[in-house]
């Protein structure tokens, strides 16, 4: 084993670092969740370390008030994923291979992904109003991307966005129950842009839990997929073999890797306030999840929240701690590599902290047991 491993290490050295930042994602619909609600996950990566939850109320041309995750300063307003008090759900992954032939628009013009789900957040309630939000963008729209969405009418998709057109998949029409996209897309070129590997381990992951007869929750999202070290193109997980350092490449988790988020939604004709936002902020291996609502957004924990001249949230800024000494070869090569044996402790820690959440959350929880349960919750 030891020598398989020394080989991998030598193979992933001679594989260029992408230059990308990227996310993993998946739609889940009520076909393959535990209480039959349809799930989106995001695990966001970013160069922006800093990362925050906030709420933004009705008013001053919001239509729903909404949570979402934002970038810890306050411009230009972007959201990087999010709910509504409509129930509506977005979150997107970049994507690479998507751009249309001779298309020339400068960047300049481009990365507009943050703010055109700020604002559908503020003003759409079903997929149709997404689709017509994209429809009265000024072309070229500044996109290169795979959006996420999710209805309170029973609506799942993904759209694969360019500049100019747009293609829906349905997700209530996957055989499989659910979508995963990483950062290229399905209608783009073949064989190009990035992700591959982060979306056979999705794959492999979740389709393994189903065959064994489990249903998909948060937390099999957060323990099975955004913290899992499943390498699938070498078949195999370094965490489970004892490894210390180990090449940081093709994890769901990764270095640059920020944020998780998890919405989820309710089905036709279901009250809307028992939809849920969760968020775990910074390097998901080293980061707790926790649930808030949009009815009780006046209550999300401060911890979650910005605060300060940079906006800073505390949950973040100890997970970015966390995140260090685990990356704390930071000369030459060595910031490449992981520490295993670092993790393990910290992984421990984090499930511990949830247990509790997990015990004791539930999304029909009213105004003053979430107020009470927020009061018992000890965030790391």
């Amino acid at each position: 084993m030891k020598k398989l491993f020394s080989i991998l290490i030598v193979i992933f050295c001679l594989i260029p670092q992408s230059i990308g930042y990227c996310c993993t994602s998946a739609i889940f619909s009520g076909k393959v969740t535990a209480d039959g609600r349809p799930i989106i996950w995001k695990n966001r990566d970013s160069n922006f370390n800093h990362n925050r939850v906030a709420f933004v109320p009705v008013g001053n041309g919001i239509k729903y008030s909404f949570i979402y995750l934002s970038n810890s300063k306050e411009e230009p307003l972007e959201a990087w994923s999010g709910l509504n008090s409509a129930g509506f759900s977005i979150m997107n992954t970049v994507s690479y291979n998507i751009r249309q032939e001779g298309d020339e628009t400068p960047d300049s013009m481009m990365d507009k992904e943050g703010i055109v789900m700020y604002d559908a957040l503020a003003a759409c309630a079903t997929l149709e109003d997404f689709e017509n939000l994209l429809d009265s963008l000024d072309k070229p729209m500044g996109l290169e991307t795979n959006f996420g969405v999710i209805d309170a009418a029973g609506g799942a998709a993904y759209y694969e966005v360019n500049n100019y057109t747009w293609i829906k998949y349905d997700v209530n029409e996957a055989p499989e129950g659910y979508i995963i996209r990483s950062n290229y897309s399905f209608s783009g070129k073949p064989n190009a842009g990035q992700g591959y590997v982060r979306y056979d381990n999705a794959s492999q992951l979740i389709s393994q839990h189903i065959e064994e007869g489990k249903k998909i929750d948060v937390r099999f999202i957060m323990d099975g997929l955004s913290r899992s070290y499943w390498q699938s193109a070498f078949g195999l997980n370094p965490m489970e073999n004892g490894n210390c350092f180990f090449i940081d490449r093709d994890f769901i988790p990764r270095k640059s890797s920020v944020a998780v988020t998890i919405v989820q939604g309710v089905n036709k004709q279901e009250d809307t306030s028992e939809c849920v936002f969760w968020a775990a902020l910074g390097y998901p291996p080293a980061s707790q999840i926790v649930p808030m609502k949009v009815n009780c957004g006046d209550l999300i924990p401060q911890d979650m929240m910005g605060s300060g001249e940079h906006h800073f949230a505390a949950a973040c800024e100890r997970s970015l701690k966390r995140k260090a000494d685990i990356f704390y070869l930071n000369f030459g090569d060595g910031k490449r590599y992981v520490d295993l044996d670092k993790v393990r402790p910290v992984l421990k820690e984090m499930r511990a902290a949830e247990d509790y959440i997990f015990d004791n959350f539930a999304p029909q929880l009213t105004r003053e047991q979430l107020k009470e349960f927020y009061e018992k919750v000890e965030i790391r």
